[in-house]
């Protein structure tokens, strides 16, 4: 009877032990078991060391956790358990970031209201959240030895460089002579400035003057400049309209040659008539001919009229002695 009480304190003990072991798992995973969760994918680029059990928080308030993980394609798709109140969009930002000092993981979703509704994880109806990755301390860590080798090599090549300037005596001469020539050329400048001073004032003295006399001639100038301007933009309107004319004569000519070569036109008709050209030949040919006898004959006639006026002149003087 006693090893029975006892087996049933035992088993009694380790039942409730059991109870504790949960309820503080529980507790400490804030999980709550009439909380009614829903499943979403993402599609990640990388997700560090993210695992199936770290939380999922939306706008820094844990509402659920990451399921299981996969390679979808190049991507990560991740699928997690999130409290079913909360409406989740398609402009929603669902990052993958870091939530502790050694390089412990989480997703951390912003709420945005607009945009479209995404459903929960249905069968094989699935719609994918695009998903960011934020570098955490872990990725930091993992460039530390990049960074310190890259560190090595420029500091060999500072190291380097001094030796081939600063540490080379020859550089040092070198150096030295060019800032003597820069203190013999400063002190030439210097003292050619001191010498020619007054030279330099009369020559800005000058200038001034030049500039003020050409800044009256410009102020009296003033309406003759603008008179200038506004004839140029009348000569550059006549050029346009006269450009206009021109263009508009050469297309009157184009036509009137057009007309021409298909055998339009009068022009055309005397152009290619050949008997027209016959006639034409032999009547300048009796022009020139009936030029030549009119020349030859006027003299005749020229000759005979004042060989007649003579006679006449000496009978009127005869009868009047």
């Amino acid at each position: 009877m006693k090893k029975a009480n006892v087996d049933l304190i035992v088993g009694a003990s380790i039942l409730f032990s059991l109870i504790i072991l949960i309820t503080g798992v529980l507790w400490l995973k804030e999980v709550s078991v009439s909380r009614k969760l829903v499943s979403y994918a993402v599609l990640f680029p990388n997700v560090g060391t993210l695992q199936a059990g770290d939380p999922v928080m939306v706008n820094g308030i844990p509402k659920g956790s990451v399921k299981n993980l996969d390679i979808r394609n190049n991507m990560v798709m991740t699928v997690f358990d999130l409290d079913r109140n909360i409406r989740l969009t398609d402009s929603c930002q669902v990052t993958v970031q870091n939530i502790g000092l050694m390089g412990e993981r989480g997703v951390g979703i912003t709420l945005v209201s607009a945009g479209t509704t995404v459903p929960p994880v249905r069968g094989k109806d699935t719609t994918y959240l695009k998903g960011y990755f934020d570098t955490g301390i872990a990725e930091a860590m993992g460039m530390v030895g990049t960074v310190l080798s890259e560190v090595r090599v420029l500091a060999g090549n500072v190291s380097r460089i001094i030796d081939q300037t600063v540490g080379d005596p020859s550089f040092s001469e070198t150096f030295t002579v060019l800032l003597s020539r820069l203190d013999t050329i400063t002190s030439t400048g210097q003292s050619i400035i001191v010498d020619n001073e007054p030279k330099l004032d009369s020559i800005i003295k000058q200038v001034n003057y030049l500039t003020t006399e050409l800044n009256v001639i410009v102020k009296s100038s003033k309406t003759r400049i603008n008179n200038i301007i506004s004839n140029g933009d009348t000569l550059l309107e006549n050029a346009v309209t006269i450009s206009n004319g021109a263009d508009s004569l050469i297309r009157s000519v184009k036509l009137m040659i057009d007309k021409i070569d298909k055998g339009d036109g009068t022009l055309n008709m005397l152009i290619k008539d050949k008997q027209f050209y016959t006639d034409l030949k032999k009547s300048v040919a009796n022009l020139d001919t009936l030029i030549n006898d009119v020349q030859h004959n006027a003299l005749k006639l020229r000759v005979k009229i004042g060989f007649g006026k003579r006679k006449k002149k000496e009978t009127d003087e005869r009868a009047t002695n």
